[in-house]
């Protein structure tokens, strides 16, 4: 008995030594049973509605989503300039999308890229680059975090019509009804649709589109997914066709 005591008391260091570690860590053993610990790759998406500016002055508004989409649009002066759209990866702080599609002012949707970084429920910092010849300056965008993203957006917030300010130069008209049906035009682009609030109880509300004009970009009958989310007062939806061969953003104040 006296043997098989020092044996459990010599083998209690050892078996010491293979504790610790927390859940954020990724520990391997050495030779001599030292344990060596590295921090995991974190893949947090820099998920939430983040607002700012470029570095040219054009007002941004970016939204992320848990799933990685993010739509984000430019606008000067509350006139349309770019909205951009795609899914990004992120790694330690860090994200990208290859396959950024951006639509313009004038109708174009171009193919582009996006890189950038941000610290949670902070700030984002992203720069795009836009695939134009002749090449076009990068948008480079600073936004802070925007903490109405973590409040639920309901129907009822969004009931009755809305219209675009007079300095924008395209006349916008959207109602929506209490079962979150909504009609709208954009100039002479006419639409139907519906909406509803999106199922993680964030400041976003899911929804669709039926284009029912000729003069819409998409062109009359063709259906497109979008987002919606309303920031001060000015009520924002932007969606792109599943073939992404089309774009469509709207802004409007009630």
């Amino acid at each position: 008995m006296k043997i098989l005591s020092k044996l459990m008391l010599l083998a209690l260091p050892v078996l010491a030594a293979c504790g610790g570690g927390s859940s954020d860590q990724v520990c391997t053993g050495g030779a001599n049973l030292e344990k060596n610990c590295v921090p995991k790759t974190s893949h947090a998406l820099p998920e939430g509605i983040w607002n700012g500016a470029t570095t040219s002055g054009l007002a941004a508004q970016t939204l992320v989503l848990e799933n990685g989409e993010y739509f984000s649009v430019y606008t000067s002066s509350g006139n349309f300039v770019w909205m951009t759209q795609g899914i990004v990866t992120a790694a330690d702080g860090s994200f990208t999308d290859p396959a950024t599609v951006a639509l313009a002012s004038s109708g174009a949707l171009i193919a582009a890229t996006v890189t950038g970084s941000f610290t949670a429920k902070t700030s984002l910092a992203a720069t795009t680059n836009v695939n134009l010849l002749p090449a076009v300056p990068p948008l480079v965008f600073n936004g802070t975090y925007n903490t109405v993203y973590d409040t639920p957006l309901a129907v009822s917030d969004v009931l009755g019509t809305w219209t675009n300010p007079a300095t924008v130069t395209t006349a916008t008209t959207v109602t929506f009804a209490a079962d979150g049906s909504l009609t709208g035009s954009q100039g002479a682009c006419t639409f139907t649709g519906s909406v509803k609030p999106r199922s993680t109880g964030k400041h976003v509300l899911d929804g669709s589109l039926l284009f029912t004009s000729a003069a819409c970009s998409a062109g009359n009958g063709v259906a497109m997914p979008i987002e919606a989310t309303v920031i001060n007062g000015q009520l924002t939806f932007a969606g792109v066709t599943p073939q992404r061969s089309s774009a469509f953003v709207l802004s409007a104040t009630r």
